[in-house]
């Protein structure tokens, strides 16, 4: 009798009533739930920054695992979970294809679902994982163990996915917090992906505390360990906020954003006054605190490294000194192949060139259309579609010494994007320069997460970072990650500001990389798996 009422108040309380709503599912509605909790959690992202739906999508999503036994279920639905997360994440990436005439519009939202459905295997692996961890352990009713198993295998695969072949850490967990300078600044030791495990620790908190309900005290206790945790976070942030952004002597930069539109930037009938109009935006009128002048990535449509005619005018804009640094297309011939790289070069006074470097990381869809893509759009007879030559990578991130600035790292455009790939270890930078060309990305998402991921890599290494933008957002970043100043999205104008200096100390993340990050994922998952066995012997 007592044992019959035990297992029926356990149906009847809420966690019952929820397992119980749940398993009446059918198949294609747990499909349809699993994809819109991914869709909801995207949103959680910037610019949007609706934290309270990670309260709803990860809660809900590992629900609906726990109640799957097959293997190929556990996959699927964690897959679905990916893919809705992903697709709404990426959808800027379908921008691009509006930009380009001769391939159709519709094949960019083909692209980003087969991109989404690519990156979604990394969730419905975490999926198998946790079917294994349920079935080996025999707990699928013991919640807590099980989070603290997750929150590790979610956090360890999105590491996996920004090293992975090519790497692609966009949207990774701790970008929620963007919207809080103090609550990024823990990413300074343990970088962004330690971020992680705790953002997913704050999303599955309401599933905590429902397996906690029954019992007061240990449900006070929880809270009280989520309160510390946080605020500690936060009061940690303020406190190197405290810190006064240092500059550094006799250098000054103006950036220059002419906002010139995608279209009009290629048009070959325009690329003359484009080129005269970045020069008069540069024109310094005697002020002579401005040493580097800096313009976005391609900015100028010309093979500057080929066209002294055109350094020589820079070199007249710029007078008795100073420097221009700008990004330009370069063209070289390689055992009679044609290779063409999006590059940045210095140029001098004299019109004489300072540095060159070549993008190395390159954009899939963006700036080479993937070779899988390739197969797959030639097999639908869109040959047309893949039309056009590939820019070539570079061979890797080179330190820049030019004279008047200390040295300094580039970074073209998504190569910012990179936690811990962003300096040359040999020759270490003390600052870092990203020229980028975001006006491919609309005006939505796109240009903000990659806007937030710039100023968290500040934050991580220690160095600021001068970012200049064709039509937004340009800025200059310290390197605690604050935005000192900028110009918006499709907004047209000039920053002259001085360099922030770099920190004196090296961060913590900088000295131990992803160290801290993985150690602390492992050491959740094996307190996660601990606690699993110590019940079932119980």
């Amino acid at each position: 009798m007592v044992t019959e009422t035990a297992e029926q108040a356990k149906k009847t309380s809420l966690p019952g009533r929820i397992d119980n709503w749940i398993g009446a599912r059918s198949a294609l509605q747990l499909v349809i739930l699993s994809f819109l909790s991914g869709v909801l959690s995207a949103f959680a992202f910037a610019p949007f920054y609706l934290l309270p739906l990670l309260w709803i999508s990860y809660p809900l999503f590992l629900l609906l695992l726990r109640k799957l036994d097959k293997k190929a279920e556990a996959f699927a639905i964690s897959w679905w979970f990916g893919f809705g997360q992903f697709f709404t994440g990426i959808l800027w990436i379908a921008n691009s294809f509006y930009q380009q005439d001769d391939i159709p519009a519709w094949t960019g939202y083909f692209a980003v679902g087969c991109l989404a459905g690519v990156l979604a295997i990394y969730s419905g692996l975490v999926g198998l994982a946790m079917n294994a961890f349920w079935h080996r352990t025999k707990s699928q009713a013991n919640l807590l163990p099980a989070l603290l198993v997750f929150c590790g295998l979610w956090n360890l695969a999105e590491w996996v996915r920004g090293h992975f072949l090519t790497g692609f850490p966009w949207n990774l967990s701790g970008y929620v917090w963007g919207f809080s300078d103090s609550m990024l600044q823990s990413t300074s030791i343990w970088g962004i992906y330690g971020l992680g495990p705790i953002t997913i620790c704050f999303a599955l908190a309401p599933l905590v505390f429902l397996s906690l309900a029954p019992r007061t005290a240990r449900l006070i206790l929880a809270a009280g360990l989520y309160v510390l945790l946080f605020a500690g976070l936060f009061l940690f942030g303020a406190r190197r906020l405290d810190q006064e952004t240092q500059y550094v002597d006799d250098v000054g930069l103006r950036l220059v954003q002419s906002n010139i539109n995608q279209r009009d930037k290629w048009a070959r009938e325009k690329r003359a006054d484009n080129f005269l109009d970045y020069l008069a935006m540069s024109d310094r009128k005697g002020n002579s605190g401005v040493t580097h002048i800096i313009w976005p990535e391609t900015s100028v449509i010309y093979f500057l490294d080929q066209e002294p005619f055109r350094r020589y005018m820079i070199a007249d804009m710029l007078g008795d000194d100073g420097m221009v640094l700008t990004g330009f297309p370069r063209r070289e011939w390689r055992q009679d192949e044609l290779r063409i790289y999006n590059s940045f070069i210095a140029i001098d006074s004299d019109g004489q060139i300072g540095a060159i470097y070549d993008k190395s990381h390159l954009v899939p869809f963006g700036e080479y259309v993937p070779a899988f893509f390739k197969v797959i759009l030639s097999a639908m007879g869109l040959e047309r579609a893949i039309g056009g030559l590939d820019y070539s990578p570079g061979a890797g991130l080179v330190t820049q010494h030019v004279p008047g600035t200390p040295p300094f790292g580039v970074l073209v455009c998504y190569e910012i994007i990179f936690p811990g790939a962003v300096t040359d270890e040999k020759d270490r930078p003390e600052w870092l320069l990203n020229i980028t060309n975001d006006a491919w990305y609309g005006t939505l998402t796109g240009p903000y997460q990659h806007f937030l991921q710039t100023r968290v890599r500040a934050i991580e290494e220690g160095l600021p970072v001068v970012r200049s933008a064709g039509t937004g957002i340009s800025a200059v970043i310290d390197s605690y990650g604050r935005v000192i100043k900028r110009i918006d999205l499709q907004k047209r104008g000039t920053i002259d500001h001085k360099l922030p200096a770099k920190l004196e100390k090296q961060t913590f993340y900088v000295r131990f990389r992803d160290m801290i990050f993985t150690v602390m994922s492992l050491s959740i998952i094996l307190a996660g798996m601990f606690f699993s066995m110590r019940r079932s012997m119980l």
